[in-house]
């Protein structure tokens, strides 16, 4: 696993200046189309990766790829990363990058896990409560998982809300072991 640490100070570094140039959509989208261009095409990922080709090589052809479709700062930014070593972190620091992004926009993301398919009026009832709670714009992502007893489960960062029966008889036999018969 990669250190997260590591890519979270390139994409701080890359972010400020995005923020700087007012360009943080901008350069999302550009690091995006970077991130999908090379799990895209074969061996990209690998080739980049490779530790006993020199960093003039890759940066070459980082340069053939995307010349023209990027700007001149991310393709500098990409060649910084490739000069430190840091290919392999090229998706973590776009992920860390789109953090920061959604932080700077005010919006939060979560995560809701149901038994059984959620009406989308719920859906929306549920995403609204959420962010009149959080004061973010919550950006809600269903899924279901049919291994819940019932309930549901929502993840906001790392706050989780935990409502499942699963959940809620795990508590139940707690209470009933510290109950005193009398």
């Amino acid at each position: 696993m990669l250190n997260r640490s590591v890519a979270r100070r390139y994409a701080e570094a890359f972010f400020t200046i995005a923020r700087e140039a007012n360009k943080i959509d901008d350069f999302q989208q550009e690091l995006e189309k970077v991130v999908a261009a090379i799990e895209e095409m074969e061996n990209l990922k690998e080739y980049l990766a490779h530790l006993l080709i020199p960093a003039a090589a890759k940066k070459e052809v980082i340069e053939k790829i995307f010349a023209g479709q990027v700007s001149d700062l991310t393709m500098n930014f990409l060649k910084m990363v490739v000069d430190k070593r840091r290919e392999s972190y090229i998706s973590v620091i776009v992920e860390e990058y789109k953090d920061m992004a959604d932080e700077h926009r005010n919006v939060a993301k979560a995560e809701l896990v149901a038994a059984r398919e959620v009406p989308e009026e719920e859906v929306k009832m549920l995403t609204e409560k959420l962010s009149a709670s959080t004061g973010k714009s919550v950006q809600l992502q269903v899924k279901v998982d049919p291994a819940l007893l019932g309930g549901v489960k929502i993840r906001i960062g790392d706050q989780i809300i935990d409502g499942t029966v699963a959940k809620r008889l795990e508590m139940l036999r707690g209470q009933l072991k510290q109950a005193k018969i009398s």
